[in-house]
């Protein structure tokens, strides 16, 4: 009985699991992210994971400047300003850090003060009030786990969002808790700080030390005065820490 000839398979067709590879891979076209070792340099990793933030962002509406890493957009009153910053802690093949800044300004009162209207940033933003236990700190890591701790010298129960994260190992999901976390934490209060109900959201979560730092007269913030130009009628000083 004669066999068949065997079909040899053609050079130009991929085996199924290099398909898999290659679609796995196709989340980012930036040839550093895909390829770097322990051997690449800390700051072209850095670099790297910020141009990919960029690209994404740009997409959305925000300037990307790649020399001083940061995003920027404006909103009606509201100019958001997102830097990158690393530490020169990095290890080589073990880590490369990521710490998010962001800052919020108004652009009625920027030609006013030297502060060009600063409203607040990551202090204000991050550190929110938590419980009754003035020990207790919680904090909320943007990969891995919460952590729950308790600090026997803390004179206020905090919950913090941990802005800095190691990007060595960057992968699609990472990426998208790390866009998830500039979203929900950061991108959303570029609307609410401008309508009554989110002032009063961001007033409420606040840290009793934070109220205090935004009233203070030696505050650089200009929050309270753009709550008192844009909504007369709020009463934000009820909110006022002696």
């Amino acid at each position: 009985m004669l066999r068949k000839p065997r079909l040899r398979q053609s050079a130009n067709v991929a085996h199924p699991f290099e398909e898999l590879d290659i679609k796995k891979m196709s989340w980012t076209e930036n040839k550093t992210l895909l390829e770097y070792s322990k051997y690449t340099p800390c700051q072209e990793i850095f670099q790297a994971v910020c141009d990919e933030l960029g690209r994404y962002y740009e997409t959305k509406g925000f300037k990307y400047s790649r020399s001083r890493p940061k995003l920027t957009i404006e909103r009606d009153k509201i100019k958001l300003e997102i830097c990158f910053w690393s530490s020169r802690s990095n290890i080589p093949g073990q880590s490369v850090n990521l710490k998010i800044i962001p800052g919020f300004y108004s652009k009625q009162l920027k030609k006013e003060n030297q502060f060009k209207g600063f409203l607040f940033g990551h202090s204000a933003l991050f550190t929110n009030k938590f419980r009754e236990d003035k020990r207790e700190i919680r904090v909320n890591q943007i990969f891995g786990d919460i952590v729950d701790r308790i600090d026997e010298y803390s004179h206020e129960s905090k919950l913090l969002d941990n802005h800095n994260c190691n990007v060595y190992g960057l992968d699609e999901n990472k990426f998208d808790k790390l866009t998830h976390f500039i979203d929900t934490k950061i991108v959303v209060w570029l609307e609410k700080i401008q309508t009554e109900n989110g002032i009063k959201e961001f007033l409420n979560n606040a840290s009793p030390t934070r109220l205090w730092d935004l009233f203070s007269k030696n505050t650089n913030s200009q929050f309270i005065k753009y709550v008192q130009i844009n909504f007369p009628e709020f009463g934000i000083e009820k909110y006022r820490i002696e």
